[in-house]
């Protein structure tokens, strides 16, 4: 595991705080392949990535949790758009919570791809038409491809 990836895995939080009002704990996901999207309504990149990772959730849907990490907008800024937008996954917003800053993200958009043991496997920068939902779903597809295997 990669420096960076140890540094994130340790500040994981345990319990995230969604928009629906319900929190969830990572631990609670093991055997669930979980993406930590984080993203803002001011971030262009952000924006075009959510359709890709909506098309994802829908693909894989009984093995992958998403979850939008948005630590600048409010709560109710995030539902709106996620409704309008017809998201079919969650998100933090604006809280003490700053899991961002704990996990020091400093771009965006950040996806974090955890395996079913917790474990952190993946961690990209930056939106790219074509290839960001291509990079992801080939991580997605390797980690349940060695689940089933081992």
């Amino acid at each position: 595991m990669a420096q960076e990836n140890e540094g994130i895995q340790k500040n994981l939080p345990k319990e995230i705080q969604l928009n629906n009002g319900k929190t969830v704990k990572l631990t609670d996901l093991k055997e669930k392949v979980v993406l930590l999207d984080f993203w803002y309504r001011g971030c262009y990149p952000c924006l075009k990535a959510i359709p890709e990772l909506i098309e994802l959730q829908e693909e894989f849907k009984d093995d992958l949790v998403i979850i939008g990490i948005n630590d600048s907008d409010n709560r109710e800024d995030v539902t709106d758009y996620f409704a309008y937008k017809k998201v079919n996954y969650f998100s933090t917003y604006k809280s003490e919570a700053n899991i961002s800053k704990k996990l020091k993200i400093n771009a965006f958009p950040t996806t974090i791809i955890i395996n079913q043991n917790g474990e952190v496997v993946s961690v990209e920068s930056g939106y790219q038409k074509g290839t960001f939902k291509k990079v992801l779903r080939k991580t997605i597809k390797k980690i349940i491809k060695d689940k089933s295997h081992s």
